[in-house]
């Protein structure tokens, strides 16, 4: 039994006046004068207990009247169908639509979007006047938007067309939550929600830990489903995820990326064809074969034609589903490095020529040749990266280095006699044992490399290919104890990095002197030192991968940490500032969650790209994997308080599932003529007490 007004329940308390006034009437003493005792002899017993009777009847009616017309306003309801008193709830009702991926599948009966849409305005042609109805999607919901009931039904049918498929994900969880928030607002006791959907099982996951009940209203929850599980979508292949390859992009080299293919159906996929575009330009495509339920990775790769933003999507050709067809990654090329070499002679202009040949102009601007560091010392703001040749250092100028690191500066360091070096590596954290020689009749060669450094990678492999690996002889070398070694030697780390602050040290244990070997004659000393200065200016973490609807922290390289704000570019292309916040441990900035996939730029305010936000549809979405009735409405059960109100509405069963729960019986005028009944009773027996005792009187 429900209540429609049980704020008037309050009115019970009433109820306790008359026993109150009978117990008080009880309690007065009466004085009767006698003319004689013979009167007392007439007061028989049987007249005592009759007297009694109907001092508890009139106590009874006149507890029952009150609580009769309580109840009455209270209006009380029953679910049962009761004569002359059955009629229909008005009702407040909630309509969540699962507008996710996977309502893009189109079976037997069209796309099931726009079946769960047609479902949805049924409901709404079945409500009466007085009923309100809020219209909730599922996914993609503005958490800006205030929704809540309306009363115009053409007004939900409206509200019903304008949902679209989302890129987020569903969750049946957080729409029931949504429910109970507007319940809370709702006119009417009894209440409805209604959930349309594929019955997909990742949209009954829960949120985080969250093993409570999100739905506490008393409200009748309908499921219902669209299409018929896998029925009609007998082949889909989906982008599972991408990633970068290449972790040292430049301009005019190929970017490599690898994406995973999974075959989401039954049945085997033959010359799945998968394409690569930038800038929405195709650039590359390969086919791939990908067993049923499996998953096969394929590479592609293409040169970017210039720094800055780099767009790059992954697609495959139409199928059963489109949303999971296309996946987004972005990169961040910086524009060309600002360098400066110190040092004098023959080794300071080999090292210029390297970073002016032709595979390095696109990503490094022209270098300039210093004697000192002194003379560097006014531009050092200016500059990205600073290469040490040979220089004499002294203790007033190692300072002016290590701010320089300290700030996100590069230093690239060449082994040398000059005494200050040592003293400059210990300021960078790097120890040194000093300097060994091999000897005139023997040498020392490369060993080991760490080929998955971003230093290194691709540098072996064209040499591999022609079976051919050059390694140079090594006469003389600096070694060094510490630090993460890129390329080792005979008799220690050849070539490592160390951090100080914001930047990064590069550390060659070989001068650029062919006393110390055969190293700057061999295609190693360009390859490593060309990219070395590349690798020390590019910032950290310049491509990140997020989901639509998620949001993203990322941190901001040391180069631009001194900006008060950045500008976000969305892929709708509209911008909009984002503070930096800076912190002990370095810069960074939060970037709200992203309602549409595709590739978000963040860079400085004067227009210079640091970094790439690639934004793609949950991989969930394409799993096709589907509830029937019984799991569906087990899932929903645990969501909400009252499980007994839980129930899946096929079809036509709708209507009569609706029906049926909306149909009751209103008991307030029944209580009304019970009222009646009690106030009649009490008056008459009331006044055959008051004739007879009159009788007895006279």
């Amino acid at each position: 039994m429900n209540f429609l007004n049980p704020f008037a329940l309050l009115g019970l308390a009433a109820a306790s006046i008359p026993l109150l006034l009978h117990l008080l009437n009880l309690r007065r003493m009466r004085t009767v004068e006698f003319s004689t005792v013979r009167f007392l002899q007439e007061l028989q017993q049987t007249r005592v207990r009759r007297l009694k009777l109907q001092q508890l009847l009139l106590l009874i009616l006149r507890t029952l009247l009150i609580v009769f017309a309580v109840l009455a306003f209270a209006r009380p309801t029953i679910p049962s169908k009761l004569p002359l008193l059955s009629s229909t709830a008005r009702s407040s009702v909630v309509i969540v639509v699962d507008n996710s991926g996977s309502m893009e599948a189109t079976d037997q009966n069209g796309e099931r979007l726009r079946q769960a849409k047609d479902q949805a305005k049924r409901i709404v042609s079945m409500l009466n006047d007085g009923d309100e109805v809020c219209v909730l999607p599922m996914a993609g919901v503005d958490p800006f938007s205030t929704v809540g009931f309306t009363r115009t039904f053409q007004q939900a049918d409206a509200q019903i067309d304008a949902i679209e498929l989302s890129s987020e994900q569903a969750i049946t969880a957080q729409s029931l939550h949504s429910a109970d928030r507007l319940m809370r607002d709702a006119e009417h006791a009894h209440r409805e929600v209604f959930v349309i959907s594929d019955a997909q099982s990742n949209t009954m996951r829960r949120l985080g830990s969250d093993t409570g009940y999100v739905l506490t209203s008393d409200a009748t929850v309908f499921m219902v489903p669209i299409g018929k599980g896998t029925q009609g979508l007998e082949q889909n292949i989906a982008i599972d995820s991408v990633r970068l390859l290449t972790q040292l992009p430049q301009v005019d080299r190929p970017i490599e990326v690898e994406a995973y293919i999974r075959n989401c159906s039954s049945i085997d996929a033959t010359g799945v064809l998968v394409s690569m575009a930038t800038h929405s330009v195709r650039v590359a495509q390969r086919a791939i074969d990908v067993p049923s339920g499996e998953t096969r990775s394929i590479v592609l790769s293409a040169p970017a034609q210039r720094s800055g933003l780099i767009p790059i999507s992954i697609e495959l050709e139409k199928d059963a589903m489109q949303t999971d067809n296309k996946r987004f990654i972005g990169v961040a090329i910086p524009p060309p490095v600002r360098v400066a070499v110190i040092g004098n002679g023959l080794s300071a202009s080999i090292v210029r020529s390297v970073l002016s040949l032709p595979l390095a102009s696109a990503s490094i601007g022209a270098a300039q040749v210093y004697t000192t560091v002194q003379d560097v010392a006014p531009l050092a703001s200016a500059l990205d990266v600073i290469v040490l040749v040979n220089p004499a250092i002294t203790s007033s100028e190692i300072p002016i280095l290590t701010q320089f690191v300290q700030r996100g500066g590069g230093l690239v360091v060449f082994a040398s006699d000059e005494p200050g070096l040592a003293q400059l590596l210990d300021k960078c954290n790097v120890q040194t044992q000093g300097v060994k020689e091999a000897g005139q009749k023997d040498h020392w060669t490369i060993k080991s490399i760490d080929e998955k450094h971003p230093l290194l990678e691709g540098v072996f492999k064209a040499q591999r290919e022609r079976s051919m690996v050059e390694s140079p002889s090594i006469q003389r070398q600096l070694v060094v104890s510490n630090g993460v070694a890129i390329a080792t030697s005979n008799v220690g780390p050849f070539l490592t990095e160390s951090v100080l602050g914001a930047g990064r040290v590069i550390v060659y244990g070989a001068a650029v002197d062919a006393q110390w070997g055969s190293f700057i004659g061999t295609g190693l000393f360009p390859a490593t030192l060309v990219r070395s200065v590349i690798y020390l200016n590019a910032p950290y973490g310049s491509s990140v991968l997020e989901s639509v609807g998620q949001p993203v922290t990322i941190a901001v390289p040391s180069r631009y940490q001194g900006e008060a704000q950045t500008v976000v570019r969305d892929v709708t292309g509209a911008s909009f500032p984002v503070a930096v916040t800076h912190h002990a441990s370095g810069s960074s900035l939060s970037i709200a969650a992203q309602p549409l996939p595709g590739v978000v730029s963040v860079s400085t305010a004067d227009s210079v790209v640091f970094a790439a936000l690639g934004i793609n549809a949950p991989a969930s979405e394409s799993e096709l994997t589907y509830l029937d009735a019984q799991q569906w409405l087990t899932s929903a059960k645990s969501l909400v308080k009252h499980p007994d109100h839980v129930v899946v509405a096929e079809g036509r069963d709708v209507v009569g599932a609706v029906q049926s729960a909306r149909l009751g019986s209103e008991l307030w005028p029944l209580c009304i003529v019970l009222a009646l009944a009690c106030a009649v009773a009490e008056s008459l027996i009331a006044r055959y007490g008051a004739s007879e005792q009159g009788n007895k009187l006279a």
